[in-house]
């Protein structure tokens, strides 16, 4: 039979070990919030409006949301229809979360990516954005 003393041991060694590993994921996530802004007001924001102006002069209207930490393309035709990004602070580290959403008739088919597989925030470009608008936006160009 263990020690009770070994075994409070190693519970509050595992206690204080969660406590510094919450502690350092706090940092990250703080610093991550602090390059998602950065990011979605130099790279995000400026190429979903791109896009959405590209698509309005081919004659497909989409309208550029930006609600609190995020930006959304949506279809002008129908709501359901939009590509959505926000920081996912459940990921470690933070990833920028794309949700796609789709009507297909009376049911919506959602799903969600990362822009770039699992690149750093740091690295991510406003191509980068651009060429992931574009793979998800072929459904709606045809």
């Amino acid at each position: 039979m263990a020690d009770v003393a070994v075994v409070r041991k190693r519970v509050r060694t595992a206690i204080e070990q969660a406590r510094r590993d919450q502690a350092e994921r706090r940092g990250r996530v703080a610093e991550a919030k602090q390059n998602y802004d950065t990011f979605l007001e130099t790279a995000a924001i400026p190429a979903f409006r791109m896009i959405a102006n590209v698509l309005k002069s081919e004659g497909l209207h989409f309208e550029v949301m930006t609600p609190a930490g995020g930006v959304r393309l949506q279809s002008e035709r129908t709501r359901e229809d939009a590509i959505e990004m926000e920081l996912d602070t459940t990921a470690d580290p933070p990833q920028p979360l794309v949700t796609i959403t789709r009507a297909r008739g009376s049911r919506i088919v959602q799903s969600d990516r990362s822009i770039k597989g699992s690149n750093p925030l740091v690295h991510l470009t406003e191509d980068d954005v651009i060429e992931m608008l574009l793979e998800e936006l072929r459904p709606w160009l045809v």
